[in-house]
This record gives structure tokens, sequence and C-alpha cells, in this order.
């Protein structure tokens, strides 16, 4: 097989998320990472005559979504976002966006209904660099992917 050259990477990624007023904010520029890790809930189940290998199912699929964000003063940036959420408005649900590589047509769009699991702010006195904040986010129903048609 020959290598391939359809690989891409992070540098024009975007992501969005709703503001406090429910509108799609791109927060793209006051973030720097974004994992998004996709599990099956799979069950198993051994029989005396399955030598010993087991029968596995799945059924429910789930994510966790991490996002890395820059500690920033800015109003409608991502801590800005993050913060108001925690503190403001709790549980409730808002919509997010990635887009890798861009927001082109041919991209991957992923997107869904999230909540706020944690929001992690680290300080530390003798770090010269800006403030990592890490954000846990988990989709309430289904967290989708599809491809930007136009």
């Amino acid at each position: 097989m020959a290598q391939t050259t359809t690989y891409i990477n992070a540098c024009d990624a975007e992501m969005w998320l709703d503001n406090e007023a429910g509108t799609l904010t791109n927060i793209s520029g006051s973030t720097n990472n974004v994992s998004m890790e996709f599990v099956n809930a799979t069950g198993q189940l051994s029989t005396f005559g399955g030598n010993g290998w087991p029968v596995r199912m799945c059924c429910n699929k789930d994510c966790t979504i991490t996002v890395g964000a820059v500690y920033s003063t800015a109003n409608d940036e991502a801590l800005d976002i993050l913060k108001n959420w925690f503190f403001g408005s709790g549980c409730g649900a808002k919509s997010f966006v990635v887009y890798l590589p861009d927001k082109n047509p041919g991209a991957d769009k992923y997107y869904g209904e999230v909540i706020l699991e944690s929001l992690s702010i680290p300080v530390t006195a003798d770090e010269p660099s800006p403030i990592s904040v890490t954000a846990v986010l988990r989709p309430t129903g289904e967290f989708a992917h599809t491809a930007i048609a136009t």
C-alpha cells in the first residue's frame, strides 16, 4: 500500500460553543487542544463450550470531550463562557462543534449538545506560562459526525 497523502493536522481546527445567549461562538482563538474519546459500552459472556473465548456485544455509545483553554480575561472567549456556564447557568446543555481540519467543505464536523462535567483551573506561583485550563464535556443525547458538504 502506498503512503497516504490525505493526512491532516489541527493547525486550522475550529471549536465552537454556545455562549450565555445561546449563540454558537468561535472559541478557537482561546483554546489549544481538544480530545474526543468515543466508547462503546460492551458486555461479554463465556460459556463452557466456548474454549475460553468470550462472546461480546455492544449497546450504548458515549463520549468524553476534554477541551484545553487559555486563561484569558476577555468576554466570550473560551474561559469566560466556561466560567459563566459553571457559576451561572449550571448544568444546562450547550451546543458544541469541532471542525477538522478546518471549516471548509469536505472537513469533518463533530457536534452535539453537551454538559459541563468539570472545569479545572490550576494555579502555580512559579509558572511563567499562561494558565492552561481544562474542561470536560459530556454529550447529552447523540454526539454526531458528518462531513461538511458546502
